[in-house]
């Protein structure tokens, strides 16, 4: 019986920790998307680093 506990107690951790990741994976995207709209407004297509 032991066994049986463990193992549903690792498979429940490993199933959230893929919903996190999930969840982790859709911010950034959300991140990067603001990221590239604001970065293409705020150059007006030149790098001023350049200069």
């Amino acid at each position: 019986m032991e066994k049986f506990r463990l193992s549903r107690a690792t498979y429940q951790l490993i199933e959230r920790a893929v919903t996190a990741l999930e969840c982790i994976g859709r911010e950034l995207e959300r991140y990067n998307d603001r990221h590239e709209r604001t970065a293409g407004k705020d150059t007006d297509e030149t790098n001023p680093s350049e200069s």
